[in-house]
């Protein structure tokens, strides 16, 4: 090292979690005072476990949700997707046994 250049600075290291010398000492425990009551700090309770998926006995082939079609509807009305509301078929076509999947826009799943 020459007398033109600056100082070079201490290179600096990763050090692991322990204490190394010269560094801050371990924090001490104090004594409890006599009569002092013990504090547990307990865990915060789980989240109750998520629903489980809705199940249905179509898909809709626009979205692809899971839905059973009302059963409340009259044969001659539309049966609609309960999430992108696209029309799929008459509910006659949804309640012919064996379902009339050429006319839906919805598939039938088997179970």
């Amino acid at each position: 090292m020459s007398d033109s250049e600056p100082p070079r600075r201490k290179i600096l290291s990763l050090k692991s979690g322990v204490a190394a010398p010269g560094g801050p000492p371990p924090l001490e425990r104090l004594p409890r005072p006599a009569g002092a009551k013990r504090v547990v700090v307990m865990a915060p309770e789980p989240p109750p476990p998520a629903p489980p998926p809705p199940t249905g006995d179509f898909k809709c082939k626009p979205c692809g949700t899971r839905f059973d079609p009302p059963a409340a509807l009259a044969d001659e009305e539309s049966v609609r997707c309960p999430s992108c509301n696209a029309r799929l078929g008459l509910a006659s076509d949804f309640r012919a046994v064996p379902p009339n999947v050429d006319k839906l826009r919805a598939r039938y799943l088997k179970k």
